[in-house]
């Protein structure tokens, strides 16, 4: 696999890793004579010969990787695999582990992922500050187990024979088949891998059995191979939830004396000239509560005159996160090849993956930052007094008095199960004329039956604060309390004031992908220099989604000697590897199972109040596509002027026909809406290959492509999150996203299994997708005001409690629409470069290496024209869009010992673009470097002994909030991974 980096890349391996590399050289008892006498091109160097073959003899650009090379790469996954080509870049899920791919600074949804030919979508859940539920057509690898697949194919360029869908790539995996291998074939592998962060331990094995058989019926092979792996991981680090401006949710208690009073008199809630609420004096220092409410901001102009303390911005829900995670990876392949005679063969592909994933996270939190008035006795009876403002208008220091302190205990139980099946073949009629054929499905469903919260609220503590002096990233927060006591917390029903003593969420969620293939195709080989392809194919694609919720601020009454010891549990020893000091070490976290024991939130029944699913509030919603598609294509390989050339020409027509339709809340009885969409498109490609003299290969290629919009945008529903007042809304209508491509790259194989390699692209989106935010009251949306009541378990017209959000309340509105795109442009340098030249034992080194750099802008619209305002708009670069990245890769083999250590690096690049609607203007995600080790010896020809090392420098993940401020959204971090395995091959 061809890979390219700066010159220093390799300069910026920790040196500790290198010593380990030299170290294990020295234990091989390698010498320079004996490398010399029996280096043979086996293991890994082979299987990089491979792919490098297979990219040399494409048309396109192409990028490959081979069995050999993902086997023993320390790779937990398919995605941690692909981060080694050029151009991909890597994103990371909870707990750490590779979960989605961008390409060429696109990110998943503009990738399509084909298995066995066919394409497939796979979805995972996940916490909802990190990209919650995969609701898209992104596909999600950590569901597979990297060694169930022999290749993986990056296509980069378009050929009129492959299925349209990606403006980033065509990712192609492949199971192993029995005709791949001379005869019978079996082997099997134990691991044992270890997190440094949860300190424990958990098996992964893989098997694999080939037979071939020649008997009268011609040539016939099966292959059986299993993965299995379980994995425990934890995630420790802080969360601001979000960040809102000082006086959102009604601001803070004002001091004593000052105008305007803020609460203002409320008898019920005992807000008065002299208390912020019942026993809540007012203690606001005047001039901290100056310093806030001085601050302004306009919103990026949204707002002519700006509010009093609209320019600070606080945590909405400061916490830190303790998330413990079980992962457990089944994944199953069957194929059986016939080939009656040297014309026919028939082949059929079955593939299962199962990945279970029961997250358990648990927070220790300031709650009443992001509660109104209204709601929960929040903000507006919190006093301030002390802050401090860094230099950038970031809020670093503040203490305040009157403060709820929660701990939340949440589990998610997420089951994701993918099938496919793929029957395939192919016959030559005559020495020229070949048939082709193709048929199958690949059928992914998760399903979450299980999402319960469960909250302990201490309310109104006095002496609370957040400091970032120290640490910008996990702040020292000191919650006013004893934590770690039981009775500083309570659970009961809602004070006659509206103050809560605790609350309970419930959710079922499931989403499924179904994706059934037709296709037939037809080659003649008109002479040597000319072959004429074409082809038709029907594709189905179906999405589904449902997601049903309960819960309420607590209404239960506690029976007779309860006390909250009984029902929780101790978090303890919080804090390993996290930067700072200060954090508190215990804390007292929700005990589910003994929870649950006493009050059964879970059963849906009018014996628990607030345990009923909200019905009318259910998110029901489904997309159906049906792609017809025919293509003519022409591969020529001529010779102009003595230089051959080869490629191909083509044209692909697709006809889509989208149906979206969801059920919704009209007037009290849920009614499916439904909308039709059709469009056809018509994408031409070219591509030339220049087989120039010294082994130079000069590759040109043009294509038109397209993306389609994500099914979620598609559906005509509307998602109402009232606690975080927001709103989203489908299009049906939305056209596709479409571009036009270009691509330009020199190849230069100066030597044997060695490859240099420069190219630059370019893709010109004529059509983009954007979700634009608004900030508008939410009676202006036509939408049901049933949707704010949570099936009737909160009041809009001022009972108890009050809903988060009421009709009058200001929401963000966010919807997806289609608008102008803009170009990206780019290059890539790669590099793959034995070391043969040198003298001993240094021949048997290698160095793999590559380096992207994108450039991109789009206009991004922040607020659409009304009659009285003007349309804003900022540019930016693409959403998901590293503009560098790198990997290098330095190996060692002989044939006895193999080691590799791999960097990947991706720079900053943006989560979402906010547009200042809410005073901030993106959500970034920081530059990352993770570095893996691997090595492994082989004792016999048979059994390799391998020792793996997977994020050596324990590399966190941050968001950060505004460019400007970079208020640190979440700072995580998952620890070191390392495994000790055998594998026996029989």
């Amino acid at each position: 696999m061809p890979q390219t980096p700066p010159s220093s890349a390799a300069a910026r391996l920790p040196r500790l890793t290198l010593l380990a590399l030299s170290a294990a050289l020295a234990a091989s008892g390698a010498t320079a004579q004996e490398a010399l006498e029996t280096v043979v091109v086996t293991g890994f160097r082979a299987s990089l010969d491979s792919a490098l073959q297979a990219k040399k003899n494409a048309d396109g650009i192409v990028d490959v990787i081979k069995a050999e090379d993902i086997g023993k790469f320390p790779d937990a996954n398919l995605a941690e695999s692909l981060q080694r080509v050029p151009g991909v870049a890597l994103s990371r899920g909870d707990g750490g582990e590779g979960k989605q791919i961008t390409v060429r600074g696109l990110n998943a949804g503009f990738t399509r992922v084909r298995i066995n030919g066919i394409e497939a979508i796979a979805a995972t859940g996940a916490s909802d500050i990190n990209g919650s539920t995969n609701r898209s057509r992104a596909f999600d690898f950590s569901v597979f187990a990297a060694e169930l697949f022999n290749s993986l194919e990056v296509r980069k360029t378009s050929t009129a024979d492959v299925e349209e869908g990606s403006l980033g790539a065509t990712v192609d995996l492949r199971a192993a088949r029995p005709f791949d291998f001379a005869g019978r074939t079996a082997s099997i592998s134990a691991q044992m891998n270890y997190n440094t962060l949860s300190r424990k331990a958990a098996p992964r094995l893989t098997a694999l059995f080939s037979e071939r058989w020649n008997t009268d019926a011609g040539q016939v092979g099966l292959l059986l191979s299993g993965a299995y792996s379980r994995r425990h991981a934890m995630e420790e680090g802080y969360e601001a939830v979000e960040l809102l401006s000082a006086n959102a949710d009604g601001g803070f208690c004002s001091p004593l004396g000052f105008t305007p009073q803020a609460p203002a008199n409320d008898a019920v809630r005992g807000a008065s000239a002299t208390h912020c609420g019942n026993n809540l004096p007012r203690t606001s220092s005047l001039a901290a509560y100056n310093d806030v409410f001085g601050r302004t901001d306009n919103y990026g102009g949204t707002v002519a005159t700006p509010a009093a303390g609209s320019g600070a911005f606080h945590p909405r829900i400061p916490r830190y996160r303790r998330s413990v995670a079980e992962y457990e990876r089944t994944g199953l392949t069957a194929a059986l090849q016939w080939r009656p005679s040297a014309r026919t063969e028939l082949a059929l592909d079955l593939l299962a993956g199962d990945f279970k994933n029961d997250r358990y996270d648990n927070y220790i939190s300031a709650i009443s930052f992001g509660r109104t008035l209204a709601a929960a006795n929040g903000k507006p009876q919190s006093s301030i007094l002390e802050t401090s403002f860094n230099g950038n208008g970031s809020w670093e220091y503040g203490k305040f008095n009157g403060v709820d302190v929660r701990s939340e205990g949440l589990l998610d139980v997420n089951n994701t199960a993918f099938r496919q099946h793929v029957l395939s073949g192919s016959h030559k009629l005559t020495d020229t004329v070949k048939l082709d054929f193709m048929t199958g499905q690949s059928r992914s469903t998760l399903d979450s039956p299980r999402r319960t919260t469960v909250q302990f609220d201490s309310p109104n503590v006095n002496g609370y604060s957040f400091d970032f002096r120290q640490n910008r990233n996990v702040p020292t927060l000191n919650f006013g309390v004893d934590v770690a006591n039981p009775a500083s917390f309570s659970w009961g029903p809602v004070d006659a004031d509206g103050t809560v003593h605790g609350q309970f969420v419930t959710r079922k969620l499931e989403t499924g992908n179904t994706l059934k293939t037709n296709a037939i195709g037809a080659s003649w080989d008109v002479n040597d220099n000319l072959t004429l392809r074409t082809g038709l194919s029907s594709r189905d694609n179906a999405w589904t989604n449902f997601e049903i919720s309960g819960g309420l601020p607590n209404g239960l009454a506690n029976p007779a000697g309860f006390n909250i010891a009984s029902v929780s549990r101790t978090i303890s020893g919080f804090g390993r590897g996290l930067e700072g000091s200060g954090y508190p070490s215990e804390w007292v976290a929700v005990d589910l199972p003994k929870f649950l024991q006493v009050w059964d939130i879970e059963c849906d029944c009018a014996a628990v109040p607030g345990s009923t699913l909200n019905v009318l509030g259910q998110a029901n919603r489904r997309v159906s596509e049906r792609i017809d598609a025919a293509f003519l294509a022409a591969d020529f390989n001529h010779k102009l002027g003595g230089i051959p050339l080869r490629g191909n020409v083509g044209v692909r027509v697709a006809d889509t026909k989208a149906r979206a339709a969801a059920l919704v809340n009209a007037g009290g009885t849920l009614t499916e809406v439904s909308f039709t969409k059709k469009y056809r498109d018509t994408l031409p490609s070219f591509n030339l290959t220049a087989e120039l003299p010294r082994n130079v290969f000069l590759r040109f290629s043009a294509a038109k492509t397209l993306s389609r919009p994500e099914y979620v945008d598609l559906a005509p529903s509307a998602a109402v999150n009232t606690n975080a007042q927001t709103v989203n809304i489908g299009n049906p209508q939305l056209d596709p996203i479409r571009a036009k491509t270009y691509d330009l790259q020199a190849e230069w194989y100066y030597d044997k299994n060695a490859l240099l390699s420069l190219g630059f692209f370019r893709k010109d989106i004529e059509s983009y997708i954007q979700n634009i935010g608004e900030r508008v009251p939410y009676n202006t949306l036509g939408l049901p005001d049933a949707l704010l009541t949570g099936g009737g378990t909160c009041s809009i017209t001022g009972g108890t409690p009050a809903c988060p959000t009421l009709p009058s309340s200001v929401v963000t509105v966010r919807r997806a629409v289609n608008t102008p795109g803009g170009p990206i442009n780019g290059m890539e340098l790669s590099l793959q470069a034995p070391f043969n030249f040198l003298p001993g034992i240094w021949r048997n080194f290698g160095l793999l290496a590559n380096y992207t750099r994108v450039k991109s802008t789009i206009n991004y619209i922040t607020r659409t024209a009304t009659p009285t305002l003007p349309q804003l708009s900022m540019n930016a670069n693409l959403v998901g869009m590293s503009p560098k990245a790198y990997n290098v890769t330095l190996y060692y083999e002989d044939p006895k010992f193999s080691a590799r250590v791999s960097a990947a690096h991706r720079s900053q690049y943006l989560f979402t673009v906010l547009g200042d609607v809410n005073g901030h203007d993106f959500t970034t995600v920081d530059a990352s470097t993770n570095i893996d080790l691997s090595m492994s010896y082989n004792v016999t020809p048979q059994l390799r002994i391998s020792l793996e090392a997977a994020n050596l420098t324990d590399e966190p993940l941050r968001y950060g909030r505004d460019s400007q401020r970079d208020d640190t959204l979440l700072y995580a971090h998952s620890g070191r991974t390392f495994a000790l395995g055998v594998s026996y091959k029989f």
